[in-house]
């Protein structure tokens, strides 16, 4: 599937630098930042390409530690200039598998930013 650009997202994202650890499908783990966060989903920017359609683990600490699955919807491959050039992969997950409590959490964390009531 080809992204035509256009912009479907059923909830409002915001751009913050959290930690998320990513158990991939092979079995090892990636630690990055998110780009950004929405109660949807996360992108972010990896050296490593997933293949779209994977279920991966996912662990981040926002206001408090969230666990869940997410699904690989997306990858765009780019060349990252601050790191040497080296080709990075964008990255769009979606929340798969996640209890309402932990998606509750992140819909606050996304407030508290817009709010700019974080960090408390």
């Amino acid at each position: 599937m080809k992204w035509d650009g256009s912009e479907r997202r059923g909830f409002v994202r915001v751009n913050v630098p959290c930690k998320i650890i990513i158990n991939s499908p092979q079995k090892h783990i990636i630690s990055t930042n998110i780009i950004n966060i929405s109660a949807g989903g996360i992108r972010i920017l990896i050296s490593e390409k997933l293949t779209i359609s994977s279920i991966v683990d996912l662990e981040m600490r926002l206001n408090s530690l969230v666990s869940c699955k997410g699904k690989v919807l997306w990858v765009i491959n780019k060349h990252h200039m601050d790191k040497g050039g080296d080709l990075l992969f964008d990255t769009g997950i979606e929340f798969y598998e996640i209890k309402e409590e932990e998606r509750h959490q992140i819909k606050d964390f996304v407030v508290s930013i817009t709010m700019g009531t974080y960090p408390p």
